[in-house]
């Protein structure tokens, strides 16, 4: 995950940069946690696999 300016974050699929307000965090816990933001559009398309979790509110990251 990239915060950028503190209060964006880069869509890990498309590497668009967006407002936190305005993406979603896809989360696994393994081993070794798993994390990957997506913007809207991005997220339509890949949708929520099986074994992880929707996280839409991530404006707590901001800096």
């Amino acid at each position: 995950m990239k915060i950028v300016d503190g209060d964006k974050a880069e869509c890990d699929r498309c590497e668009s940069v967006f407002p936190l307000a305005d993406v979603s965090l896809l989360e696994k816990e393994t081993n070794r946690n798993y994390e990957r933001v997506l913007c809207d559009e991005c997220l339509e398309i890949v949708g929520v696999p099986r074994g992880y979790t929707l996280r839409r509110d991530i404006t707590h990251l901001a800096t």
